[in-house]
């Protein structure tokens, strides 16, 4: 049987969580993923933004630690991180709340001029910083614009990440944030 669209996205989110692409999540990765944010966009260490993107971040890992570290070695392998990601994606789950906020925090940042909306040069600075594929980030500005208006508010931003994570429509805003697409 195939993996449903939402196993896909999340099994592209594991890679890209992956930092040090050794097949597993560890609090080193959410930290080094910290780490590249705050470099492009909140390098002073005393600023709120860079406090926000590591406690952003280490909730993050702490959730997905929780979820889904069943041996409590530490490690999250992809199949351990889908499984729990997947079953805890409802509207009030603790995995979707945690993302969600990351994404209220990295919207705040990508922001670059505090416009209240991220252009496409802001939301590649994005992908540039997390070391995802720049192309990516085009097609993936394109589908979360869903007014066509050249700009991304917090709105279309968080529903698009909410729909990568949850949606099986392959034609919903977000849902190939990273690439994915349909068999």
């Amino acid at each position: 049987m195939s993996a449903s669209l939402t196993e896909t996205n999340l099994a592209a989110l594991f890679a890209a969580l992956d930092a040090d692409g050794d097949g597993h999540l560890g609090v080193h990765d959410f930290k080094t993923l910290a780490d590249r944010m705050c470099a492009r966009f909140a390098p002073d260490r005393a600023s709120a933004h860079h406090r926000a993107v590591q406690a952003a971040y280490a909730g993050w890992w702490e959730q997905v630690r929780e979820s889904a570290d069943g041996d409590g070695d530490g490690r999250v392998s992809e199949a351990e991180f889908v499984a729990a990601a997947d079953a805890h994606t409802g509207s009030g789950s603790g995995h979707l709340r945690v993302v969600l906020a990351l994404c209220d925090v990295m919207f705040d940042i990508t922001d670059a001029d505090g416009d209240g909306s991220i252009s496409r040069e802001e939301f590649a600075g994005f992908y540039t910083a997390s070391r995802l594929d720049p192309r990516l980030g085009e097609s993936g500005f394109d589908g979360l614009d869903a007014d066509g208006d050249g700009r991304i508010t917090k709105e279309e931003f968080t529903s698009g990440i909410r729909t990568f994570l949850t949606s099986e429509d392959t034609t919903a805003p977000g849902t190939w944030l990273l690439g994915v697409t349909p068999a």
